[in-house]
């Protein structure tokens, strides 16, 4: 009798374990942070036109940005980005970020550990940005996505972010790339 009470004891620990395990697996498995929205605008469509700007379902809450921008006056040698994160409260305010710097100069001397430098390496992973100026091809970008290691040098709270992308060449805005991400704990 005490065998038998043992051996059932035993296997509801067995069959609780193996649902736990389960569990944890699907929730670890799970990322914490992934896109929710992207938004591309073409400023003077003479020179630039976004012929894909989408998000794609790459796996159960994995989402991918693509991105192809068709450039019409090439090369380009001389351009400039700004860079600004907003977090949504009641709309989306600033948060942390709102820089402008030269890109020409940010893609042939990367800093790995600022803001800038995390988001190009981010998108050098997948794009045709892997190189830096002048630039004679369209811009291509395929299935980025929002990973959680991307945070690890810039933790982020629980919330709705936006990051917003505006390109210069010439000192003349042309183009805005408008992303926004959800983070969960």
């Amino acid at each position: 009798m005490m065998a038998l009470v043992s051996i059932r004891l035993l296997l509801a620990t067995i069959i609780a374990a193996i649902l736990l395990s389960s569990n944890l697996r699907g929730e670890c498995g799970r990322p914490k942070s992934r896109f929710t929205n992207m938004l591309c605008e073409s400023f003077n469509e003479s020179y630039a036109s976004f012929k894909k700007c989408k998000l794609n379902l790459l796996g159960r809450g994995r989402v991918g940005a693509d991105l192809y921008v068709k450039l019409f006056q090439l090369p380009i040698d001389n351009s400039r980005i700004n860079w600004a994160i907003y977090r949504r409260y009641n709309g989306f305010r600033p948060f942390l970020y709102n820089v402008s710097v030269d890109l020409c100069r940010l893609l042939e001397k990367n800093n790995f550990l600022s803001f800038e430098g995390l988001v190009i390496n981010a998108i050098m992973t997948r794009s045709n940005l892997n190189h830096s100026c002048p630039y004679n091809h369209d811009i291509i970008l395929d299935n980025l996505e929002f990973s959680d290691d991307f945070l690890k040098t810039l933790p982020l709270p629980q919330g709705v972010y936006k990051i917003q992308l505006r390109f210069a060449s010439y000192k003349v805005w042309r183009a805005q790339v408008t992303i926004s991400f959800e983070r969960e704990e």
